[in-house]
């Protein structure tokens, strides 16, 4: 059985704060819902918190967070609230929340509203391949793995996938 180390509190605060971008942008590229993306990061570091072997010398845990952020995003995205959220967001019925004030302090607003533009026009898989490689810096190999796909499509996929955003990119700038 794994023991917690007596100074927890400390090096799960270090932690979550090294990888906390991580997560989000993992969370945030598979649902692209702000408010619902800082929910399901505090999530995930309740679950590593929880993990018995998360402190284990060789647990790789980096990977563990970012396995875990995508299928929470992923089981989020197929529920009932997030259709129900994306109805209210269609019909203009929601209003402005605190994690999206925070996000737009953080993030130039127009750059967000460009970034959310390209990302809504992806579907699920090509959102994962490009936040697995960009925001969690992950391999061809770790990405193949973890999408349970060839590795070669993985890099045919992301290789057009950037020409391909690139041209967006370019078509509107001013």
């Amino acid at each position: 059985m794994t023991t917690k180390p007596h100074n927890l509190p400390q090096m799960f605060a270090e932690m979550q704060r090294r990888h906390q971008g991580l997560v989000y942008s993992v969370i945030y590229g598979i649902s692209l819902d702000a408010a619902e993306t800082w929910d399901l990061t505090q999530e995930v570091f309740v679950k590593a918190y929880e993990c018995t072997d998360f402190w284990d010398d060789g647990f790789n845990r980096k990977a563990w967070l970012v396995t875990v952020a995508r299928n929470e995003a992923l089981k989020y995205r197929r529920s009932l609230r997030s259709r129900l959220r994306y109805l209210a967001r269609f019909c203009g019925l929601e209003g402005a929340s605190e994690a999206r004030e925070l996000e737009n302090r953080l993030i130039r607003a127009e750059d967000v509203a460009r970034l959310r533009e390209l990302l809504a026009k992806l579907d699920d898989d090509e959102r994962q391949i490009i936040t697995l490689r960009f925001s969690a810096e992950m391999s061809y190999q770790q990405i193949a793995d973890e999408m349970q796909i060839k590795v070669g499509t993985v890099m045919s996929r992301l290789s057009r996938l950037k020409e391909r955003l690139g041209l967006e990119f370019e078509e509107e700038e001013p």
